[in-house]
Formats: C-alpha cells, structure tokens, sequence
C-alpha cells in the first residue's frame, strides 16, 4: 500500500485554504478509470476517501499493479514533467471521493512555496525506488516470497499491546496476482500453501496473519 503523503502539509492554514478552493471534488464508483497512458495530463489528482489502484497493462491484456492508494495520496504527478501526458492507469478499487487541481495551478502552487516542490520530489523518488524494489522482487524473488511481502505491506500491524492480529482486506486471488506479477492459479496454490502451514487464516472478507514471523521469515 502507497502511504499518504500531504505535499501541503508545510503550508500554513490560510495557504491551505486557498488551495482547498482550487480542488475540484467528485464522487466515484468503484472500477472507473481516472486517466489511461498517453492522456493529457491536464490535472493532478487527491485522493480523499476510498482506494485507487495505479497499474501497467501489457499488449496481451495481462494487468500489473503499481501502486495501491489510500487517503490523502496525490497521484497523477507525471503529468507535470515531460510531455505532460500520463505514463499508467489509474482506477477506482471502491466507491471514491477525489479531488483534482489543474496542472497549471499547481505549478503556480509550486513556483511560491518551494517546500511543496520538496515534498513531491520526495514523493516522487519515493514512487521510483518502490518500482525498483518491485522490479527487483520480480526478477529475483518466488511467487510466496512475492505474495508474503504484498500481504504484510496490506496490513495495519496492531500495537505490541493489542491483543487482536493484524488483517488484510481480502482482495481477489486475480488482484493479488495484479499486484506482484504472477497468475491467478499460482496465487491460489501459494495462499494454499500458507494456510496449511498456518501464515494464515481465510474468514468471510478477510485474510488473518496467524503468523508474522514465518511470512516475514518468507520475504527473505
């Protein structure tokens, strides 16, 4: 999961109300496309409430996920270098509110206060050594291996004093393959594999991390 990251965090309260003003909010239904490559990006995108989804589609139709977004992520930011077109997809994953600021605004925004030119640098290299790392897991690392790391960043881990064990959101065994580059039926077999030696545990609409040290043990 991408953490939020305010890139107006540094402002003061009067200079976030200004750019409150120039966000433009919507409602969205789950599996609506927000923007597809080669889009112009006219606006940059705020994610307010629900859960978007930035992912590549290959020629032969197979889908990866790049980036899951969670409340208050900006996405969209490769609209302002280059071309100034959109390089992925971006799609709703639930019902969603999103706001959009014009992509010259925000260049406004970004020549009078350096500190926001700070964080979306930060931001931005942030993105970039997370598509590195999944890369690299890609080409170096097994379907469980994969599967282990992509289960334990989905999940909030509870406090050493909560008695309750972290969950993760159950996502489609299709979702899951989306998200580390593999197959439906070899995510399948390898949730499977995890169940029986007890990583975890399946109840309605969640998947249950029984044990955190094997999974983590896994990633390795």
């Amino acid at each position: 999961m991408n953490r939020s990251v305010d890139i107006f965090g540094e402002l003061d309260q009067t200079t976030r109300a200004e750019i409150e003003q120039s966000l433009a909010y919507q409602s969205y239904s789950s599996g609506q496309i927000l923007f597809a490559p080669h889009d112009h990006g006219e606006q940059i995108f705020l994610l307010r409430v629900g859960r978007v989804r930035v992912y590549k589609l290959s020629a032969e139709g197979r889908i990866l996920t790049l980036m899951l977004l969670e409340p208050l992520a900006i996405f969209g930011e490769m609209a302002l270098v280059g071309p100034g077109r959109y390089d992925t997809f971006a799609e709703t994953m639930s019902e969603c509110e999103i706001g959009t600021i014009a992509r010259t605004r925000l260049q406004q925004i970004i020549e009078h206060h350096p500190q926001v030119t700070i964080t979306l640098m930060e931001l931005m290299g942030r993105r970039l050594r997370a598509m590195e790392r999944k890369l690299a897991d890609i080409a170096f690392k097994s379907v469980p291996q994969r599967l282990a790391s992509v289960l334990l960043n989905l999940t909030v881990l509870p406090s050493p004093q909560a008695e309750t064990q972290p969950v993760v959101v159950r996502y489609t065994h299709q979702q899951l393959a989306e998200m580390i580059g593999s197959y439906r039926e070899t995510v399948t077999k390898a949730l499977g594999d995890m169940r029986e030696a007890g990583m975890i545990r399946v109840e309605d609409d969640t998947i249950i991390l029984t044990d955190l040290t094997q999974l983590q043990e896994l990633t390795r």
